[in-house]
């Protein structure tokens, strides 16, 4: 599809992937507007660097010159789409956009489970090094670009698959990186067997792209000679299955050192919301999945072997949470205390069958210290405690907030 002068309105333009989408457009020459809820979003700052104007849900805002709708899946249905379709205007979900906008260029689709967002950044940064002026899109805030999105004038074009309804099937990739493949999405895949099957078929589908599950003894030895700050085997796993693509596609040596070097992280990921070092380090990541709280927790007590680790969960939607019950009752073993925050919900679960409670009460036959976040209280934790905030919710509001109450306005600590 031809972008440049295309009127393009995006409904839910806060999310992650379809801020990401709407600036690579405007880039192509689109004339962007986009429209959402009033909730604070880490991507506002990126679309209006970018010259892209936020405006409150309105059936206004769909106008009759539209060339395209492009809705995030959480608002399919909402007042702005059903004035799109009264006025017969072109429709795509993201996940289709973003296939329409991979069409022509030399996607490579990072996917599964954990490591995504990660992985896709190494692989971006090194491709940037190597002067390749690749075109990126992750799931969050790549630190060194301050954006989730990279607007490049090369012909490749490297994305952060999501998994979630199988929304990579709309990518034909030449290159395809899975970090991990544990069980997850519980509402869509009806069981651990029909996961595994939608990631075969979809490389089955795929014969021309380099697949990269895991990494070689080679890769190892180059990346021995960089320097990697982040902890734990499976931030190492990431950078490895960038470098054997990056080597798979014939980058040298020393431009992929340098790439890793450039590594600073991606937003969500241990974060810092205090300093660094200290009595009391207030910290928060994504992790929403018992493995990734694992492995979360483990790096964290890596990095800090003499501090006391005291996690605040929030579990990310019903569905998963009563799926994974046990699992995440015993992913806190590295922590000396755990507080468990209500249930962050989804708009789109009906079945709400499993509370707080049953999590906190799996979690106790477990955990030695286990309790809902409620009798939570910061000024119990004075020397020598990591604070560590973990979900996909809004809990990174909670470590915000704590943060300016401690350490007072005006602080960037990532």
């Amino acid at each position: 599809m031809d972008w440049k002068n295309k009127k393009i309105h995006c409904v839910g333009i806060k999310g992650v992937g379809l801020s990401g989408l709407a600036v690579l457009l405007k880039s192509e020459g689109a004339i962007i507007t986009g429209s959402d809820t009033e909730e604070e979003f880490p991507t506002e700052k990126v679309l209006k660097e970018n010259g892209i104007n936020i405006l409150p849900f309105s059936s206004e805002n769909i106008a009759e010159d539209l060339d395209l709708v492009i809705y995030s899946a959480a608002w399919k249905d909402n007042l702005e789409m059903e004035r799109a379709r009264a006025l017969n205007i072109l429709e795509l979900s993201y996940a289709e956009a973003v296939g329409e906008y991979a069409k022509g260029k030399e996607t490579i689709v990072i996917t599964g489970t954990h490591g995504k967002t990660t992985t896709t950044a190494i692989l971006g940064q090194i491709f940037e090094t190597a002067g390749l002026d690749p075109c990126v899109l992750t799931g969050d805030i790549v630190k060194a670009w301050g954006s989730s999105v990279r607007s490049g004038k090369g012909k490749y074009f490297i994305v952060e698959g999501d998994e979630y309804q199988e929304k990579f099937k709309y990518f034909t990739p030449v290159g395809i990186i899975i970090p991990s493949l544990d069980y997850d999405h519980p509402d869509y895949f009806k069981d651990p067997a029909s996961y595994q099957k939608a990631f075969t078929d979809w490389i089955r589908a795929n014969p021309q792209a380099l697949v990269v599950t895991e990494p070689k003894e080679g890769d190892e030895q180059l990346f021995s000679k960089a320097h990697f700050i982040f902890p734990g085997m499976h931030y190492r796993k990431n950078a490895l299955l960038a470098i054997r693509l990056s080597r798979l596609l014939g980058l040298k040596e020393e431009i992929i050192i340098s790439g890793i070097n450039n590594f600073k992280g991606v937003g969500r990921r241990l974060d810092y919301y205090s300093p660094e070092e200290g009595d009391l380090i207030i910290m928060y990541d994504y992790a929403h999945h018992p493995v990734e709280i694992q492995a979360t927790l483990a790096a964290i007590s890596e990095k800090y072997p003499s501090h006391k680790i005291i996690a605040i969960f929030q579990p990310h939607t019903f569905t998963r949470t009563k799926t994974f019950l046990k699992e995440f009752a015993k992913a806190f073993q590295d922590a000396d205390e755990v507080y468990f925050a209500d249930i962050y919900a989804s708009a789109r679960e009906k079945d709400r069958t499993v509370s707080i409670e049953d999590l906190i009460g799996e979690a106790k036959k477990q955990h030695a210290r286990a309790a809902h976040f409620r009798e939570f209280n910061a000024e119990n934790y004075k020397t020598k405690t990591i604070l560590i905030f973990m979900g996909a919710g809004d809990i990174w509001q909670k470590a915000k907030s704590l943060s300016l109450s401690i350490f007072g306005e005006g602080r960037n600590f990532n």
